[in-house]
């Protein structure tokens, strides 16, 4: 049974050839269809299903240590994307809370950083958009084989009669006019009214950069206000980064990484957290040197590393260190470099965490 809410009638009984009819949820072609219309039950289901194939997964690429985080991605998107972007076309619309958990765990976990961290930075070092973009760019594309296939099919008098829905009665929602407010935002109305699009696949095209480019607009808005962005601001850059490509030693990429995105323990992120109340942000002081330890001072100013720094870090970026110094560091691209500071980094977790137990 369909309808808009609330409890069934406990006396309410459908009967066939007079036997009762027991009403269900029920699931056609993989979806499950509930009474309310919504796809959450749907969304649960594909995603429970994801994480079954993404343990399999895991379980066969212990034998493999050394695959690299860009094949670890690959092997995602093959595999296990397709569960979760399953006939997508039809509720894709919907945000997808629990698709994009599936997705973000294994982001996290092969990164190595806390489950707590800040999803804006995953997407920004990976490169990677979120779930929902991709099932836009499928619905478009769904949609452009409606509007040209056959106007006998079924499918094709379903959309035709959503879009005279939407054209003959005003603030109807429905799936004609989700995609159309979706052409409009992309700038692509003149499509919808034409109901044709010309070079399939030069629209298509034009519509995936537009996706992403919304995307990373949206991502750099989010970070600009998030007050656990204040160092990596000065670092973003939506690609998977090159360190990821030039470290293949885990425990320097991982800590790394954990720098970079604040999955760290330094004071300015773990007095964030202190209990009953957080630490007022110029209170977050280092315990040897009564500076804010912040990743400045934890790269380029704290005493406790300071023979550390001069065995892995370039005399350039120690003699006289600023910001601007620190941020060319992290966007350094030289093999050299990059490897004896994710090698800094790690050694000095490990004086910090020696340190503060004492």
């Amino acid at each position: 049974i369909f309808r808009k809410g609330g409890k069934l009638p406990h006396n309410l009984v459908f009967y066939y050839n007079a036997n009762s009819i027991e009403i269900v949820k029920f699931t056609y072609l993989g979806i499950v269809f509930t009474s309310g219309g919504s796809f959450f039950e749907t969304q649960q289901t594909l995603a429970g299903q994801a994480m079954k194939a993404l343990f399999s997964m895991n379980k066969y690429l212990h034998k493999f240590t050394d695959i690299s985080v860009l094949h670890r991605l690959d092997l995602f998107d093959k595999l296990v994307s397709p569960i979760l972007n399953y006939a997508s076309e039809v509720w894709g619309f919907n945000e997808g809370l629990a698709i994009e958990r599936v997705h973000m765990q294994f982001c996290k976990r092969i990164l190595g950083v806390k489950r707590t961290t800040q999803n804006d930075f995953i997407y920004g070092e990976l490169g990677r958009m979120s779930f929902k973009n991709i099932r836009l760019y499928n619905i478009l594309r769904y949609w452009i084989k409606r509007i040209n296939c056959n106007e006998n099919k079924y499918v094709s008098k379903v959309y035709s009669m959503l879009k005279s829905d939407i054209e003959n009665r005003q603030n109807v929602k429905n799936w004609c006019s989700l995609v159309r407010n979706l052409l409009c935002e992309l700038g692509f109305y003149d499509a919808w009214l034409a109901q044709s699009v010309g070079n399939v696949n030069m629209f298509l095209s034009l519509a995936k950069q537009r996706l992403k480019d919304h995307f990373i607009q949206n991502w750099s808005s989010r970070l600009e206000i998030s007050s656990r962005a204040l160092f990596y601001n000065n670092i973003k850059c939506f690609e998977l980064q090159p360190y990821y490509r030039i470290i293949n030693i885990k425990k320097f990429r991982v800590c790394l990484t954990q720098l970079r995105v604040s999955s760290h323990r330094l004071q300015i992120e773990a007095g964030r957290w202190n209990k009953p109340e957080s630490i007022p942000l110029n209170e977050r002081k280092c315990n040897f040197c009564n500076k804010i330890e912040d990743e400045y001072h934890f790269m380029l100013e704290c005493i406790l590393y300071r023979e550390l720094r001069v065995k892995f870090i370039p005399r350039y970026y120690r003699m006289h260190p600023n910001m601007f110094k620190l941020i060319e560091l992290f966007k350094s691209n030289d093999v050299s470099i990059v490897k004896n500071l994710s090698v800094y980094i790690y050694k000095a977790f490990e004086i910090r965490k020696n340190n503060v137990n004492l």
